[in-house]
């Protein structure tokens, strides 16, 4: 085969790329200063990781589909403790990468192992906007400002809600992992 009519067939068949723009990438990466912790009370509790226990319900609270029950609130606080943020925008992101979230609701599924009710998941509403996140689009919370005591408080709360039907006796668990982040 002749060796200069291969390179000709090569340079024919051979992709050309062009760049159209380039784009820049940038970030901060920030010492974690700021004291996080949560729970059902208004005032910080003492871990990061921290239990929400939703009421018990009977099914005729959720006899319909998207019916909602048992509303609870509860807090993430940021700054306090032995050290303060400095005054600036800060917001919760519920981590979309959770194993619990449903792509199709955006809801929290119900993981319970033993006896789980049937047709619920877990909704969880921002407080500050008044609405139900969904946690699938993995957008963050209303920000609110740390304060000039280098605090903020951010309510939210978790709800039942039907899915699928009404629901069935049993028991519900779930969880969902966040982070703080400052717009």
């Amino acid at each position: 085969m002749n060796s200069k009519w291969l390179t000709m067939v090569l340079m024919a068949t051979s992709p050309v790329f062009a760049a159209d723009g380039i784009i820049t990438i940038t970030g901060e990466i920030q010492g974690s200063t700021c004291t996080i912790s949560g729970g059902t009370s208004a005032t910080p509790g003492t871990s990061a990781d921290f239990p929400v226990v939703l009421d018990r319900v009977q099914t005729s609270a959720l006899k319909a589909e998207n019916a909602v029950a048992a509303y609870k609130l509860f807090f993430i606080h940021i700054g306090g403790g032995a050290t303060n943020c400095p005054p600036q925008p800060v917001a919760v992101l519920f981590e979309r990468s959770s194993p619990a979230i449903s792509a199709a609701t955006g809801n929290l599924i119900n993981q319970a192992s033993a006896s789980p009710a049937g047709n619920v998941e877990v909704q969880i509403v921002d407080v500050t906007a008044n609405r139900v996140l969904n946690l699938s689009l993995g957008a963050p919370s209303t920000s609110v400002t740390i304060d000039a005591a280098g605090t903020a408080t951010l309510p939210f709360a978790a709800q039942y809600i039907a899915v699928g039907g009404p629901a069935t006796p049993g028991l519900v668990s779930t969880n969902v992992q966040y982070s703080v982040t400052f717009p």
